[in-house]
């Protein structure tokens, strides 16, 4: 990874400074966001004990994903690739405990990933499509009801912070690779990784035995 953020920092004016500015917000608004969850569901669910079963199953579940994510069945030129299934583990964690566990266990999913190797060309980029994007598998935790629509909503957000990206950062790749529409552009782009490993997911997830581990994980909320 040739980390280059801080040279693009010191050249950022006008319209980029502005983004930088809100793509920060947002990254701090989530971090706060994740201590409040996790605080909530503190003092609502107390007992060290659920404490301890959530951590190791998260633990496992983040290193599960990581694991994943190095089995890549091909990659992008200019980043993503299509991994076997590594956003399902996260995304079953969130769904078994909840909010304040789920984005926790993304976020810190994120930052493993940007060790893993970041593909950076802007400082508002390397926000949305680390940071904010993995974050958005906790999105499962929302949806206790139906595991595979959980990983389905979490996916394609992750889907949309890349097509976002996509769009704004990466148009000039667009007219190269043929395309009048940096959007379709990015949708096919983003759709051939994120997108087709989103259906994957949704597929596995639907499977009975899944569910009843992911159930299995925490008896409380199942």
């Amino acid at each position: 990874m040739k980390f280059v953020l801080l040279e693009k920092l010191a050249k950022l004016e006008g319209k980029e400074l502005v983004m930088l500015i809100a793509a920060v917000v947002a990254a701090v608004a989530l971090v706060v966001l994740l201590v409040c969850l996790r605080k909530r569901t503190a003092e609502e669910k107390p007992g060290k004990r659920m404490d301890v079963r959530a951590l190791v199953y998260g633990a496992l579940c983040v290193s599960l994903s990581f694991v994943l994510s190095y089995m890549k069945l091909f990659s992008m030129p200019m980043g993503g690739s299509l991994t076997l299934c590594s956003m399902l583990p996260i995304a079953m964690y969130a769904w078994a405990f909840g909010p304040a566990y789920g984005f926790t266990a993304a976020f810190a999913y994120s930052l493993l990933q940007v060790i893993q190797g970041a593909w950076i060309v802007h400082p508002v980029q390397f926000i949305l499509d680390y940071f904010v994007a993995f974050t958005c598998y906790g999105l499962s935790s929302l949806f206790p009801k139906c595991l595979p629509l959980g990983v389905g909503v979490a996916g394609l957000a992750r889907y949309a912070c890349s097509v976002l990206s996509g769009v704004v950062f990466f148009a000039d790749s667009a007219a190269e690779a043929g395309y009048e529409s940096a959007l379709l552009y990015s949708l096919a782009y983003n759709g051939g990784t994120i997108g087709l490993e989103t259906v994957l997911c949704v597929i596995v997830a639907c499977v009975p035995g899944v569910v009843r581990i992911a159930k299995a994980m925490n008896k409380k909320r199942a």
